[in-house]
């Protein structure tokens, strides 16, 4: 057993003072006369045998009670394992989460200011000569030093609200990195938390066994909120003056309906459209949003609703380009194929050009929306490796196969992609039967489609290998369910097959009404644009496509209150962007190259905070792999003393205390009750 206060002990002179009492007692006494001595002598006999029993008792009761309100004062404790290291010099690293969530209120006040005092506490407990860490969600590089006390409480008053957010192994990992590179010292470490549930955790806490983890949770008053997480458009490509659909979420967090939410959608500043929704108790929502008249250029959007009072996700900001052409490369091998460049120069929208084979800039391939295989008779090996490289990065790719291909060279190619390849050239008349129009590629393509339509027909077509393991999405069919126009989503890409000859003595596909639909619809299909959006906190990294810069070429990424100057790095298919956690508030940025604005992204906070569950003491303990006695619980004592209390071991000064109490009401029993038990012999 040892004592936290042992200087207390000295106290325990005060039991003195009962025993002086006890021997000199000071009562006076008063005469009383009897008649029969008799009697009275043997009265007081039966009572002095009696009275000495209850003074000892009231004696030893005081004694007790003094004994033990010393004890609890001098605080005693068991002292456990890790007791022995109580009084090492120390190193402790101290995590307050410092996140949006922190922002909510209880009965102290903010989390944020909650988690401040309770810091201080953690550092009262430890003495003058350990030192000390103090990180946040900010991860700065001042914080990888180890402070002093004095220090540490004033960088303490330097926190404020981030919108960034950390998983808790980062946390403990960067925690370790500068407790491990102690030794000889106790290490430990806090974090102060409202322990919001995070999807992403997979496994408990990972720790060094050398290091001490300890928790301490906040807990805030429950509040409703509703978050807008994310937006798309129906369209990857934007067309001036074009009728635009965006796909919005937005989520209940609350346990109770909302009714009539607000949504507004503005882009460049000006209103483009309005929204009311209805969402049920933790459900989320997809609504759309329709609008139109947008001017060739890059377009700021903001959605937003009304929410109070957790308002950090009531809007989402995005930057979408709206194209003035879209371009699209034609490849030949001996003469292009001229039904194509026919096709696409109906609409002044797209910018067609077609390039023999062997003149192919490979390195400008990822600017182009859309390649077209004119009736290649070979795919060589070299190209087909770099289709498959464009395709895999989110290029379209369509193939059209005439009737004397080289089918070993394009069975080769094929297989490369992971698609089925043509087997043989079958000369039978095939007229098509099926579109599939419920597929997305027939969106918008026919306001009425007639009962007989009339569709392509050929006297010749290639029969395919039909492999099981592909991505066959079969367009358009003939007899037999024999594919005549399939699309094979591919990674980002996609691939478009047409296993019709174009030539026209074998069909009639390229002089067809649906043949220019079709081709404008693989144009505008699918290519993967850059994100509308990124999220703070994350290593993000941005492509720049077709952009070939110099060595030691600066970009910058700015807006009107901040500039950084990222990282960058050459890639095949451009130069690509690395920013890391460089960029600290949400918003607009331009990406500025020799002056010019050649690219624009936004930011927004994570919406990670806008589910407001919270761990319990025992999820902690079960999902981060905390053990109980390294739980602390924030509302009980100060964090100073039950810190104090974990290192040392078991505490008993609230049992001393106890003791006291009923020796004290011992005492009074006995002073009260004992008095009444010999009074009826005297009555007798």
């Amino acid at each position: 057993m040892g004592f936290l206060f042992p200087e207390f002990l000295f106290a325990w002179l005060l039991m003195a003072i009962p025993v002086i009492i006890h021997l000199f007692n000071f009562r006076k006494f008063k005469k009383v006369y009897f008649t029969n001595v008799a009697f009275l002598k043997e009265v007081e006999l039966q009572t002095s045998s009696v009275q000495q029993l209850k003074e000892r008792l009231i004696l030893a009761s005081r004694m007790l009670a003094i004994f033990f309100l010393v004890l609890a004062f001098a605080q005693p404790y068991l002292k456990s394992k890790t007791s022995a290291q109580a009084f090492k010099k120390a190193v402790v690293s101290i995590y307050l989460d410092n996140s949006y969530s922190m922002e909510a209120v209880n009965k102290n006040g903010t989390l944020l200011d909650e988690g401040k005092r309770k810091v201080k506490e953690i550092v009262d407990a430890y003495s003058l000569n350990d030192r000390f860490q103090l990180i946040t969600n900010d991860f700065e590089g001042k914080q990888q030093r180890l402070l002093d006390k004095k220090e540490v409480l004033d960088e303490l008053e330097n926190v404020k609200i981030s919108p960034l957010t950390r998983d808790y192994q980062t946390l403990v990992n960067r925690q370790q990195e500068v407790l491990l590179k102690e030794q000889g010292v106790k290490r430990a470490a806090y974090l102060l938390s409202d322990f919001q549930k995070q999807s992403d955790l997979k496994n408990t806490l990972k720790i060094d066994t050398s290091i001490q983890l300890n928790v301490v949770q906040l807990i805030a008053n429950e509040l409703p909120n509703i978050s807008i997480d994310t937006v798309y458009f129906l369209s990857p490509i934007h067309q001036p003056q074009a009728n635009e659909s965006l796909v919005y979420k937005v989520s209940n967090h609350s346990d109770k309906q909302v009714k009539q939410i607000p949504i507004q959608l503005k882009i460049n500043g000006a209103q483009k459209a309005l929204a009311n929704l209805d969402i049920d108790a933790q459900k989320e929502v997809l609504d759309t949003l329709a609008f139109s008249g947008l001017n060739a250029g890059w377009q700021e959007a903001n959605i937003q609703l009304k929410d109070y009072p957790i308002t950090f996700d009531d809007q989402l900001q995005f930057v979408f380009e709206v194209k003035s052409t879209l371009p699209i490369l034609g490849v030949y091998q001996n003469s292009p194929f001229k039904n194509f460049s026919a096709a696409y120069q109906t609409d002044p929208f797209f910018k067609f050009q077609e390039v023999n084979e062997s003149q192919i800039n490979y390195s400008g391939l990822d600017t182009e929306q859309l390649l077209v295989l004119e009736n290649l008779k070979t795919i060589s090996d070299g190209l087909a490796q770099q289709l498959k490289l464009y395709v895999e990065k989110g290029g379209n790719l369509s193939v059209f196969i005439p009737a004397n291909a080289d089918l070993n060279s394009y069975q080769k190619a094929f297989q490369s992609f992971g698609i089925d390849y043509p087997t043989a050239l079958k000369k039978q008349d095939i007229k098509a039967t099926t579109l599939n129009i419920q597929h997305p590629f027939f969106k918008n393509i026919f306001d009425r489609l007639p009962k007989n339509p009339d569709l392509p027909a050929s006297s010749a077509y290639f029969e395919s290998s039909n492999l099981t393991k592909t991505t066959k999405q079969v367009l358009m069919d003939g007899e037999g369910n024999s594919p005549l126009l399939s699309l094979y989503p591919t990674k980002k890409g996609n691939i478009f097959i047409s296993w019709m000859p174009l030539e026209n003595d074998l069909s009639n596909f390229s002089r067809h009404a649906l043949f220019l639909p079709i081709l404008f619809k693989m144009a505008f299909s699918g290519r993967q644009e850059k994100s509308l959006f990124y999220t703070l906190g994350q290593n993000n990294n941005i492509d720049l496509k077709g952009l070939n810069l110099p060595e030691n070429e600066i970009i910058k990424i700015k807006n009107k209150q901040s500039e950084i100057i990222p990282e960058w790095r050459q890639s095949p298919a451009g130069a690509v962007l690395y920013f890391a956690d460089q960029i600290k508030s949400a918003g607009f940025y331009d990406v500025i190259y020799q002056n010019k604005i050649i690219d624009k992204i936004a930011f927004n906070e994570s919406r990670k905070e806008s589910d407001r569950q919270f761990y319990s003491d025992k999820e902690i303990e079960t999902a981060l792999g905390i053990k109980q006695k390294n739980i602390f619980n924030g509302a009980a004592a100060p964090l100073n003393q039950q810190i104090k209390e974990s290192d040392l071991g078991s505490s008993l000064w609230k049992v001393c205390l106890i003791l006291a109490i009923m020796f004290l009401i011992a005492e009074i029993l006995l002073i009260r009750f004992f008095k009444k038990s010999i009074s009826k012999p005297l009555n007798a």
